[in-house]
Formats: C-alpha cells, structure tokens, sequence
C-alpha cells in the first residue's frame, strides 16, 4: 500500500500559524483510567473477530505532564486510552477522535471549534505502517456524535486472514498530516501514537494451550515463583508467551500465559502439564511427577517448551485447523544422559514473513554439568522445520588444543549465514567460534576465521541486525559479526545474565545478577547505569512501542499481572560518572578545550625538593575516561559545560593519564575577584628544567601570606593562547608547584598580566562531575524511509538512500565539513553499498548510500547508519533499515497488447478494431479448446467458462471424458456457486479458467504477432521486458501448431542458449521482438517464463488468442477439394472422347436454335356472343 500524501492547502497553513500566534493551549488526551484491566469475567475468551477486539485500554505508559498533551484524543469503541492499542479482527476497523474538552467549557463552544477545524478543512488522519507497508486513512465528521470517525474496511488494510507472521502496525493520528518533521513533544503538531494488532493472523493466538484457567490460579504459587521466562512474538512486540518458573519440591506443572498487550491489560492463562504428560508416560515408565518449566522460545511457526523432562515443539502454528495446541516430546541422543534442568535454550528472534526465509530459524540446547575434568558439555542445534538436530562444538584444532570447552550460547547469524558458538576454557577465557555454512544448510567443522579469545567470564551471546553482543562480566560488542571485538564495559563483583533489545528505539538493556539495569544504544558502545533494581520474581518487556516495563504476577489484577514504566531517559540524566582526579582545563578556540587528568596529586604539598619535583611518574596510571564517555557533558560547580568529542586515554605528557577533547555548551566559569582576590596581579611562571615538566608559579607585588594556599591545591590556572597549569605543590614563598599541559609553549620566564588569567576549580569530585549529555545532534532520512524499514531489492537494482545529520539545538558545528555520520552493514558481500559524503549550504553532513543488488541470490544486509558522538538521550541519532534481495513487492510480467482493453471492457462491452472486427471472442460454456487428435477430441483438464449445471460439449471419446478438471466450480453446482469475481474473469492464468468467458480475438492467418511483454512493480512505471529477462514460451493445453517465429537475437542470448541448454526443457528467446505465429484454430494459451536466476521469484505471463474465422477444418477442406479436382477432370475427359469419336460438338448456333423452339398457338374458343361480335363488324 501506498503512503498517499495529503496536499495542504493555503488555508491550513494560515489556519496553523494563527493557532500559533494565539497559542491556543491544550490539555491531556485522555483521562487516566481509574485502574487499567480486562473487565471479562475469568475463563473468557476474546474471538479475533469480536467487535471489542478492536480496542483496549491501557495504562498511561508516559508521565501526565503538560508536554505531553495533545491536540485531540481517539477511542475505539467505549474505552479510550492514552496509549493507544487498536486491534484489526474480521470486522471493519472503526475509530472516533474528537478535540479534547477544555475544563468549564461549554458543549457550544466545543461545536463552534470543532465547525472552525472542518471548516479550514482540517480533519484527522490516521496513518498505519509497518516495515514494508503503510496507508493513510482520513476522518470524516459525524456531527450528530461531534466526533471525527473512520470506517476501515479490513480488506483495505491486508486482504488475508490465514494465520501467518505479520507485522504489528504503528498507528499515527495526525491532525495536520505531513508537518511530521517540525512537530516535537507537546506541540500542537504533536502526533497521537499507538499500535494495531491484527489478532486475526498473529499465530499464537489462534490456539488454546492447555487447559484455560482463570487467572486466580496463580495466587497460591505466588511465594514458590523464582523468575518469569517470557518469550515475545518475533513480528509483534506486544503479543508474548510467559511462563513462572517455581522452586522445585511442588506439583505445580506448567503453567503459561498469553497476551496480546504486553501483560498491561489482558492475559489468558493455561495449564499445559495435563498434555505434556500424556506423551512423558508413553515414553518414561516414572511418570511426570514433578514436571516444571525451565524456559521458552516462541518462534515464526513454533513454540519450544522446555522442561525439567525433555523439549517439547509444537505443532505449526500457521495450520489452517486451529483449536488446542498439540505438543511433541523430543527425543535427543546427544542428551539423553543429562539434566535438563540445567540446560539451556537459544533463539535469535527475527521477524519473518516470507516462508523462503523460515529456514534461518535456527534453535540451539546447551547444557552442562559438572566441572573442571567433570565437566560435560554438550550443544545441539537445528532449523526449521526441526526435525533434524546436529552437535555444535569447537573446531576440531581448538578441541586439540583444549579438550574440555563449556558451552554456553550458540546462534544462528541470518545475515552472514553463520553460526556463532560461545564457549570458555580455564586456560584460554571466553572463545568466540564463528562457523559458516556447507551442504544441506549444515555448518561447518572449522572456523572462517582465528576464534576470538576474551579475558573475562562469558554469559551469552545477544545478536541484534547490527552488532554481535557478548555479555557477563564484562560486555563486548563488535560490528564485523565477530571477527574483533570492543570493550563497553566492565562489573564488579556482578555479572550480567540477560539482554533485551528494544528495536524501535535502538537500546539493548542488560541485568545482572544484583538485579542492576544498564543500557546500551545499537551502534555506540557507551553505556549508562538505570538507577532501578529488578525484583526475582519480575522480568523485563520491551512492547512493540519500544516502551520498557517490569512486569509481575499480582494476584489483585484481572490479568493476574502488574507492571511499573521505567523511564529509560530520565534514568539516564541521574547517573553520576564522575571521579575523583583533578582536570586542567586547556583552551585550543574559544569554543573547543582540552580536558587534562591529572595521574597523581602531591600528598606532600610544602615538601621543597627539586628530585621530586623533576621526578615525576615515569608511567602514568590507567585513564578514568574510556570511549564511552564520547557525547558525556562534564559540569563545573562554578559554572559551566563541556561535552566530550573525543577520549584519548595515552597522554603525551608524563603526569597526566589522559585528555578528552571538548565543546563548550555553556560557558566556563573561572573564580571570581571577590573569592580569589591574587587574580588581579600579575603572574610570572618560571621553567627551570629544560623538560619543563614542573614549573613555579609566582604573583607579583602580592605578600606571600596571601599567596597560593592548600585550597589552590587541584585547581588549574588557565591562560588562553598559552599552556594551563595544573597546581600540584606549595612553596613557602606563597608561590606553587605546576605541571603545564603543554610543556613546549612555556618559555623559560613568561609573565602574564592580571586579566590575562584565570584560576578554575577542577580540583575534584565535589568541584567537577559527569553525565549523560543533552541530545544535540539529529538523524533525518530523506527520502521517506522509516526507521528499522525492510526495503526488497531486486537483482541489477539500485536504490538511493539520503540522510543528513546536523545539530539538533540549532548550533553549528564548529568543525567543516564535519562527518558525523558512520555506516555499519552487517553483509557487504550480499549487497554492494557505497557512500559519497557532502555537505549543505550551512554545514549539515550529508550522506548518500547506493545500493546495487549484484548477486541473483538469498540474502539481506542491515544497514545503520548513525553519529557516534550523539547522546544516549538522542531519539534520532541512529537509522536502522534492512536490505532484503528478494522479488520486489507486485514485481511482475504483463502482456499488453496494441490497443489496450480496460478491465470494463473486456466485461461489459464488446470494443471493435479501426474495421469494425471485434476484438473478443465470447467462449461456449464449459468451453476445452482442440488437441492434436482433433478439434473435437480434447484432452486439456482445463476448461473454460466453467458451468458445472451445463453439460460438457465434445465428449464423444473417452479420452475426453477422463480430462477436464473444475477449479474455482469444483464442487460447485452453478456457475453462481462459483465466486467467480471481475478479477477472476479477467485474469489469464490457467489457474482461474474456469472463470474466463472473453479472450481476445483474431482471424485466420494469425502470423508474426507480436506479443509485447512489460515488467510492472507497484509504485514504480511499467518498462519493457528486455535482456536479460529472457523467457521461454509454453502452451498450456498441448497445442503444437504455432512457432516463435521472432526474436531479436543477441550475442548474450546466445551464450545463455548454450549455457542453459541441458537445464531447460524449451528454448529461451528475448523478449524484445517475440512474435508468434498460430497455425491453427480456436483458442491458444501461452504461458510465457522468466527463465530461472534473472530473479528471485517467478515471473509468468499467460496469454490467450482465439483465431476465429479459419479455413474448413480437417479433413472437410480436403474432400472439397479432391471432389472439385474429379469433376474438373471428368469434364474434360467426356469432351476429349467426343472430339475423338467425331462427335460434333455443340456450337453456339445450334446451342441458341435449341433453346429457341417454335412457340404453340394458342386460340380462344369461339362462342354465340364472339360470332355476333364479329357479323356486327
């Protein structure tokens, strides 16, 4: 579907900036419920095509601030919800919005400024998309009900019904539709956002798992319950599975629950164990006592439980047959003698829709016992459909090496087609293996390349479409899909154990052990602390929103669930990276500085020894700052703020550890005249040494009791133009001991006048700190790409991408020509991406990738592109969208002939050539065109114009009587029955002939015709077929009597003549200048093909000729003939032997004397009256 932009009109515009002008104030959308829950009575189930399906309420799942507030507010329904969920059943989509009610305003002043919106023609639009798709919807006014409504036909948001992986949508409603890009929070341009389920198709909703319960049955299990394992849909974030884990010694089984909301509102619960059981007892003599849950993967098609007995696969999920779920016990050798309790399950969850991509769902079960020379490990994987499972393990040379490896995760990379396995050795620490792929989508014994070996105790392996994340004690992240890796960070005493990913906003948050939450966003490799702990008993959910929650059982709630936002942003601001070291402060312009940290601080402060002050450490100690501090602001207590650029952790200088770059956000505040009084005297700094490591600083004309004293002490005196000077000792003349920054600008004596420097207090924790920085750089994508967007390319395609980065708080960068952008493609070898920088008028980074789809096979890359200096508070600093080299969507062949016939036409009305020919040929009921046996002898199974209350024409042999097959009147009684629809009535394919009852038309001889073939692909012009589509011509029904008697032959036809020419059954031919010619009589159907690897899906053309008005069918024309040629001939032999007889031989006299013979006369009778008449005269 196509996103149709509204235009706006002159109007609206003038109508928004007078709205502006007047600073017209709107309040909160919607009024928070009093308690959020799903009223239906326990044991109730919601029917996907219910009409209450269509909304449900939810917690505001933002603060209530003024900012927040929007324009208007829309319900579904009877509920309304500041967070708004929409669900698509079999019914049509309906939703009311209405501008919010100003408090103490009356019902007229509501209608006259709803009459002042619709009369400036300002009506609400809905706008839903999803990662390939998207369409806008406008509202109309009900002025009875003074709402804005919409009525969505399902059919105009996704025609299909079955169940199968689908994108949850995002809903936007907009009361001025494309002014997107200048609205920001709180703004009357401000959009509505929400999500729309279409709970019709998402999978796991379908079934019943178990026995249903109500959600009461978890209150007596509440104190026994360890964790939460839950596993989210991979296409639709709000709809997942969960499972509470329980202490062993209890008969609870397996409990689940399912929800379509996030656990916010809605949940129904299952008792599973009664059907697991039955397939334990009919393969383990001990029975299922004691059966527990030990964790869950929900799958495209599947779901995966595993339990202290064994791994249970469902059923698919998308059969068309729905209703309780069936399990299946697996059996697996390689684990037949261990624990499955302390085993594990991976998954690396990915949205496919594409059943050709089913494949790279990949399952893998780790599990280990034992340690040191104990230790047993064993890893089995295996992909869809699962029916076979392989061992994983090391590369047979590191087994060698170390025979005794842990296993601990082993993943399946869709992008690079390999499989990563993470395992740690007591000599070696953490190993990552990276192996590709052989015969039958196996992988392969050896690695691609060295494994990596890590010094740190490892936890798992967390992929995401751009970077490979390793975590527990420390977490590493790497771009290059796990060839090198880079330090984020590192714990103390604690270890990380689970990674979520929140795809919609980029952050990857992490838990430790300690219950401690830390973030990362894809592409930086900083980090940031959240200053909340997580409970045992909860677990983290990212909804399909992006929206953080901690979810737990709570048995006063209807879902048997309650849940508490964490405010991911604001977390972030609270958290103090600040240490205690002293920073000099050095200016290079007057809007960058140098960030100095000092190594070490003199204890002995009035010690005057020149061997310790020209001694200094010869090795400084590690910086405090690392990389992840790029984009971190450091405040001064005096006023004051820089944001870090860049981390040097190396300092040219002995007795400094490190130096950060820095640009100024608000201006540094030195001391004051009035604190420190000695800045209004001149200051001499004399560099004894020729190092000019430690200078003395000296104030002229200033007593020595007033000079510097202890509280100098950590404090930097800067000059501008000249090296800082970091205060390190005191001397007893009231002058200092210092280290300069940059030891080669300092002469042997320099003077600086009072005015010409300051002091700076940077001495310490309590005079300096450091934070996550404001957000001031944004990302805009050009050309209309969404964010995290599946774009399919086809082969010998390129496509252009735009993006531009500038800084967001309306400053300028003070570097030219400036690239803040970076790119990360996680495939480069499937796609080829090359980027070409510029820059605009005002310094705005421009970048612009081209993609080129070069190989005709599977495959897909991600690419991201994002600024790494941006803040982690930064919204739009990074773009995220997948290259898939698939067929395009509405990719397809067409045939168009020399005077197109619309749809209409070819169904209503009967269209004429420039010689009044008609150019269609209505088809006889259950029509079967002629075989090679004869016209009356057919033996094609397909009929047309099919009418199963008709008898079948041309029956006469058996032959003909055994083919013949109904398609869409299979079954049928009438062609009534048959649902044939105009689309069905003019499609070509032999698929829908039953529906065909007009083809085009032409007389006999049908030679040379010309059969034009156009490439058709939605949003984009129709362009004729060409090399290399070079396709292959068939008849459907058998016909023998035409040829391809035209083609424009080329070298490269040729060569993929010879090349093709043992693995394709007929010849190919360009389809530049086909042309046909048709021997025969009554109806052709020619199925023209895309030969195979042009591209990846199967372009076919059907066309279908009739050729009326033909010469005596065989053998009636011969007959006439020969009787014709034994008269002729008769006749000239009966002459010959009258000439040689002497016969006289009728002449042209004689002929005309026959036939002019003497006429009889004839006289009347005579009577008395003709005797009378005659004696009278």
């Amino acid at each position: 579907m196509e996103l149709h932009r509204i235009s706006i009109k002159v109007t609206q515009i003038v109508f928004i900036i007078s709205i502006l002008l007047v600073r017209v104030q709107f309040g909160t959308t919607i009024s928070d419920p009093d308690e959020p829950g799903d009223r239906d009575e326990p044991g109730d189930r919601d029917e996907p095509g219910d009409p209450d399906d269509r909304y449900e309420p939810d917690d505001p799942d933002e603060p209530d601030d003024p900012e927040q507030q929007k324009l208007f507010q829309c319900v579904s329904g009877t509920m309304d919800s500041k967070r708004v969920r929409l669900y698509l059943g079999l019914d049509n989509l309906v939703v009311d919005c209405m501008l919010r009610k100003t408090p103490g305003g009356s019902a007229k002043q509501y209608q006259n400024q709803l009459k002042l919106y619709t009369s400036s023609g300002l009506l609400p639009t809905m706008a839903i998309y999803n990662s390939t798709n998207s369409a806008t919807f406008p509202f109309k006014l009900i002025m009875n009900a003074s709402t804005w409504r919409v009525n969505v036909p399902r059919y105009n948001i996704t025609i299909n019904t079955v169940a199968a992986p689908v994108d949850e949508w995002f809903v936007e409603f907009s009361m001025f539709y494309g002014f997107s890009m200048f609205s920001s929070k709180g703004s009357i341009l401000d959009t509505l956002k929400g999500t729309l389920l279409d709970v019709a198709r998402e999978p796991i909703l379908q079934w019943t798992i178990g026995e249903e319960l109500s959600s009461r049955i978890i209150e007596p299990h509440l104190p026994r319950v360890l964790k939460l394992q839950v596993s989210q849909s991979p296409c639709a974030g709000d709809v997942a599975v969960l499972a509470p884990v329980f202490a062993p010694g209890g008969h609870t089984g397996v409990i689940l629950s399912v929800t379509r909301s996030a656990f916010t509102t809605q949940a129904r619960w299952f008792n599973a164990t009664r059907s697991l059981c039955s397939l334990i007892n009919e393969v383990c003599v001990s029975g299922c006592a004691g059966i527990s849950i030990v964790d869950l993967k929900l799958t495209n098609c599947h779901l995966f439980l595993l339990t202290n007995r064994g791994l249970f696969i469902s059923q698919d999920l998308l059969s068309p047959v729905t209703g309780t779920l069936n399990f299946t016990l697996l059996f697996l050798p390689a684990l037949a003698q261990m624990d499955y309790s302390a085993t594990t399950l991976w998954f690396s969850s990915q949205c496919v829709t594409d059943r050709i991509y089913f494949s790279d769902d990949m399952l893998s079960l780790i599990s280990n016992e034992g340690e040191g020379e104990n230790l047993h490990s064993r890893c089995v994987y295996s992909k869809y459909p699962f029916t076979r499972w392989f061992l994983c393990q090391a590369s047979a040379a590191d087994i060698a090496k170390i025979p005794k490896h842990r296993y601990l995760s082993f993943l399946h990379d869709r992008h690079q087609h390999t499989g990563l396995l993470l395992s740690h050795t007591e000599q070696k620490g953490a190993m990552v293996s990276v192996f590709g792929v052989k015969a039958e989508e196996l992988f392969q014994r050896h690695t691609k390349f060295p494994p990596v070996l890590l010094n740190f105790q490892p936890r798992g392996i967390f992929l995401l479409d751009s970077h490979v994340i390793l975590y527990g004690s420390e977490v590493w992240t790497s771009s290059d899909r796990g060839s090198t890796f880079t330090l984020v960070f590192s714990l103390d005493n604690q270890n990380v154990i689970d990674a979520l990913s929140c795809t919609v906003s980029g952050v990857v948050v992490f838990s430790t052990d300690h219950g401690n939450l830390y973030i990362m966003k894809s592409g930086l490799a900083r980090f940031a602390w959240l200053n909340e702990t997580l409970d045992e008993a909860s677990t983290l959910l990212c909804g399909h929103m992006g929206i953080l929650m901690a979810v737990q059982l709570d048995k006063d709630k209807p879902s048997g669930f309650s849940y508490r936002v964490i405010e991911i942003d604001h977390l972030i601001t609270k958290h103090e990276m600040g240490f205690d070291k002293p920073l000099a402060l050095q200016y290079t312009t007057d809007h960058t500085v140098l960030l100095h940290e000092h190594a070490v601080i003199n204890d002995h402060a009035n010690e005057n020894n020149r061997q310790r002050r020209n001694n200094p450490l010869t090795v400084a100690p590690a910086s405090l700052f690392s990389p992840d501090h790029v984009g971190k602001v450091i405040y001064f207590s005096d006023g004051g703020m820089v944001v870090i650029t860049e981390v040097f952790r190396t300092h040219y200088r002995r007795g400094f550890s490190g130096v950060v770059v820095g640009e100024i956000l608000e201006p540094i505040k030195g001391a004051s005249l009035n604190a420190e009084p000695m800045q209004s005297y001149d200051l001499l700094v004399k560099k004894e040494e020729p190092e000019g490591l430690i200078v003395t600083l000296q104030l002229k004309d200033l007593d020595p009791s007033q000079g510097f004293n202890l509280s100098h002490m950590g404090k930097a005196v800067v000059a501008p133009g000249f090296s800082s000077y970091l205060i390190t000792g005191l001397l007893p003349s009231g002058s200092a001991l210092a280290k300069p920054t940059m030891p080669a600008l300092v002469l042997p004596l320099t003077s600086h006048r009072a005015g010409e420097w300051l002091l700076f207090h940077s001495a310490g924790l309590g005079s300096w700190g450091m934070k996550e920085g404001p957000c001031r750089h944004a990302l805009q994508s050009l050309n209309g790409v969404r964010n995290n967007a599946l774009v399919r390319i086809n082969v010998r395609e390129a496509l252009n991408f735009t993006f531009k980065a500038f800084m967001s708080d309306y400053s300028l960068s003070m570097v030219y020509h400036k690239k803040f952008m970076r790119v990360v493609l996680t495939n480069p070898l499937a796609i080829r991406v090359t980027a070409r920088h510029s820059w605009d008028d005002t310094n705005n980074h421009m970048l612009t990738l081209t993609a080129f789809s070069h190989l005709c096979k599977k495959a897909t890359t991600t690419v991201m592109v994002y600024i790494p200096e941006a803040s982690l508070l930064c919204r739009s600093s990074s773009f995220t969208f997948t290259l898939q080299n698939s067929c395009p969507e509405g990719l397809q062949i067409i045939y168009v002939s020399q005077q197109p016939i619309s749809d209409h036409e070819w169904i209503y009305t009967d269209p004429v050539d420039h010689m009044d020919n008609k150019r269609l040929f209505n088809l006889p009921v259950n029509y079967r065109p002629p075989s090679q046996l004869g016209v009356s002898i057919p033996t094609t199974d397909n009929i047309y114009n099919a009418d199963p209350s008709q008898p079948r024409p041309r029956q006469h042999y058996p032959i003909s009587k055994d083919s013949g097959r109904y398609k869409q009147c299979a079954g049928k009684r009438s062609a009534e029955e048959c649902g044939c629809t105009d689309g069905l009535k003019v499609s070509p394919l032999a698929i829908n002939s039953d529906c065909r009852q007009r083809v085009l038309r032409l007389t006999f001889p049908v030679t040379d015709f010309n059969i034009t073939l156009f490439l058709r692909r939605t949003n984009h012009a129709d362009r004729p077929l060409c090399s290399p589509y070079f396709v292959t011509v068939t008849e459907v029904n058998n016909r023998t009597s035409w040829k391809v008697t035209g083609t424009h032959a080329t070298p490269t036809m040729d060569r993929m003549r010879q090349y093709l020419k043992d693995s394709l059954e007929n010849n190919l031919y360009n389809p530049e200048g086909l042309q046909i010619s048709l021997y025969g009589s009554e109806l052709f159907h020619f199925r023209i093909s895309v030969i195979p690897g042009v591209v990846l899906c199967d372009l076919v053309e059907e066309v279908q000729i009739y050729v009326d008005e033909p010469p005596l069918a065989f053998p009636t024309q011969h007959l006439v003939n020969n009787m014709a040629a034994i008269i002729l001939g008769g006749l000239l032999l009966f002459g010959f032997l009258l000439i040689y007889n002497g016969v006289a031989m009728p002449t042209k006299r004689s002929i005309k004397t026959l036939l002019k013979k003497r006429k009889p006369t004839i006289s009347p009778t005579r009577t008395p009256t003709s005797t009378t008449i005659q004696q009278h005269e």
